[in-house]
């Protein structure tokens, strides 16, 4: 069995990673806006158990409340879009006696991790 130099395997990974572009791909400023899918795709099995919440809760002042992320199934071609479940806990109460929802507004409203740190 043959074994490929550190050159050529650097080679190897870089058009891999280029996938016909001319630049590499870069990691974004984690504290830049995110849909629900972006947010969640850079966490281990796709944010289960992390606790989010839309930007617009928090600018209107809404603290207590929360989704806890049960289940996500990102699209794997296209990671802004996909299907996200989750227990709503709202003003420190939990709904629908813990039963995991639907999350709507994930493509369309900027999303954080909870509890929002002081400096937003």
């Amino acid at each position: 069995m043959w074994q490929l130099s550190s050159h050529i395997m650097t080679a190897i990974a870089k058009k891999l990673l280029l996938n016909g572009k001319e630049i590499l791909p870069t990691v974004r400023d984690a504290r830049s806006p995110k849909n629900l899918y972006k947010l969640l795709n850079v966490y281990p099995n796709n944010g289960v158990g992390l606790k989010v919440v839309p930007d617009h809760w928090v600018n209107k002042g809404i603290i207590d409340s929360y989704y806890e992320i049960t289940k996500a199934t990102l699209k794997m071609k296209d990671i802004t879009h996909g299907k996200v479940f989750g227990i709503k806990v709202w003003n420190g109460r939990v709904l629908k006696n813990g039963k995991p929802e639907k999350i709507r507004g994930g493509y369309k409203w900027n999303w954080m991790l909870w509890p929002v740190k002081e400096s937003l």
